[in-house]
């Protein structure tokens, strides 16, 4: 038998790091740090993103260690493409909530972010960066606290307006967090979401109130129905090819609860 040596590896936990679902683990040493006369953080515990995380993040959104456009992003709606890179972020930050390294690790994350959704702004509308900044510019107001961002806003005639957004996200270090190993999935532009949500129907029943979507992971994830009759949405997001599937409350709750849809029983009766 072979074991692997990230997961067996003993170290010495003030002057070695261990490796714990993708946080490096180790006790904590700063005896300049006092707290009602005692020294404060000796021997905690303490988790930080490993810069190999960090590097690899930034890498996705470069070409030669500067930052580029993702050019496969350009078909989509400049609603589509703030959404996506918002989703991104979100997802690593809310991740790595628990490191106390998350301001100064992931502020440069978020700046290679930036610089890439810009430059995809840009080629896609065929303008300067500044004049990405100067059309999209925003004040976002998050707990009380202003930050500048991006933003891009759609009206809808007696509903409130759709709006994506990029930035407003603190990198707060939140020891007691709880670790969301599942977070935000970034919208499939591909599907154009945005045009889905503006026509504000659900794509199971028709209704027309109460629109949420409903998320899968993978498209793979589709086909552990095998062997039982698949449900409606099933069926629906596998013909359609897509990870996303817009509905009303009703059919969502449904949805995840896995019973058989309630406005379906209810009109077949009727």
């Amino acid at each position: 038998m072979e074991l692997s040596r990230t997961k067996t590896l003993i170290t010495h936990a003030r002057g070695e790091r261990a490796r714990f679902l993708g946080y490096e683990v180790h006790t904590l040493q700063d005896n300049s740090q006092h707290r009602k006369g005692r020294r404060s953080i000796n021997a905690r515990i303490g988790f930080r993103v490993p810069d190999e995380v960090v590097d690899k993040k930034c890498r996705g959104y470069q070409r030669g260690n500067k930052p580029t456009h993702r050019p496969e992003l350009t078909t989509d709606s400049d609603f589509t493409i703030i959404a996506h890179y918002q989703a991104e972020y979100r997802g690593l930050v809310e991740y790595y909530r628990l490191a106390y390294n998350l301001s100064i690790a992931l502020r440069k994350v978020k700046r290679v972010m930036e610089q890439s959704l810009v430059m995809t702004l840009a080629s896609k509308l065929k303008i300067s960066v500044p004049r990405v900044y100067k059309r999209y510019q925003a004040t976002i107001i998050t707990n009380g606290k202003r930050y500048k961002g991006l933003q891009v806003v759609r009206t809808r005639e007696g509903k409130k307006p759709l709006i994506a957004q990029w930035g407003g996200i603190s990198l707060h270090w939140e020891p007691k967090a709880v670790l969301n190993d599942q977070p935000a999935r970034a919208w499939g532009g591909r599907s154009e979401l945005e045009k889905r949500l503006l026509a504000n129907t659900c794509e199971l029943c028709g209704a027309t109130s109460d629109i949420e979507v409903h998320h899968i992971r993978a498209l793979k994830d589709l086909t552990t129905y095998t062997g039982r009759e698949k449900p409606a949405w099933v069926r629906k997001m596998a013909a359609r090819r897509r990870k996303t599937l817009v509905l009303c409350r009703t059919c969502h709750q449904d949805t995840h609860a896995g019973r058989p849809l309630t406005r379906h029983t209810s009109s077949s009766r009727t």
